[in-house]
């Protein structure tokens, strides 16, 4: 009984990532389209898949891979169903609403548009990381870097966060990342916009996991 028990919710858990994971693609999606820049973490994977000649979503994907294989060695206990969830669930969705929006849109939008769409973006991104988050599966290899280095040093995650995305803009930006007005509204909006959106999100992920009692 247990092990159903426990099964259950561990689907339901991982539903809930999947999902948030996905959002959080569309949010991602939507920045790429504006070209006015994008989160830190997807400035160094634009860049990467500006010097390999592959998508973001590729990018993203491999990005993934290779640091959780670094967090491997490391300290396997970090990663979690999220951060292997993380591999595909973002960067694959982001291609597909960029596809989707070059499709349907035609021709350059009006640079109001763009910035409404990065505002747009970044609250649809906050709302999916809320999701995922309130899946309590852990975090995807981007974040999981900050912890693990903030951990393993004994040093202020906040201070640890900042400087990672600092170096990810830099290294992504001479690799060819966009940056721009996006990548600063990312930096500064999105953990406002997740505490906004918090209490409506947990509503719905909360009445999804409650039906693992029944």
């Amino acid at each position: 009984m247990k092990k159903v028990f426990f099964r259950k919710r561990l689907l339901l858990q991982a539903l809930v990532a999947i999902v948030g994971l996905m959002i959080c693609g569309v949010g991602v999606g939507i920045f790429l389209y504006s070209q006015l820049g994008v989160d830190p973490a997807s400035v160094l994977e634009l860049g990467l898949g500006n010097v390999f000649h592959v998508s973001y979503g590729t990018a993203s994907a491999l990005t993934n891979i290779v640091i959780l294989a670094i967090v491997f060695i490391i300290d396997k206990s970090y990663i979690n169903v999220s951060s292997l969830l993380a591999i595909v669930g973002i960067g694959y969705t982001a291609d597909f609403v960029r596809f989707l929006l070059d499709f349907f849109i035609k021709g350059e939008p009006h640079l109001a548009a763009r910035i409404l769409m990065i505002l747009i973006g970044c609250l649809i991104m906050a709302t999916g990381i809320a999701t995922y988050i309130r899946a309590e599966l852990g975090v995807g290899a981007i974040d999981m870097v900050s912890e693990v280095i903030s951990n393993k040093l004994k040093l202020s995650y906040r201070i640890v966060r900042v400087v990672c995305d600092i170096t990810f803009v830099a290294v992504g930006y001479i690799l060819g990342g966009t940056v721009g007005v996006g990548t600063v509204v990312a930096a500064f909006m999105t953990g406002p916009a997740v505490q906004f959106v918090r209490p409506y999100v947990y509503k719905v992920t909360d009445k999804i996991l409650a039906n693992e009692n029944k």
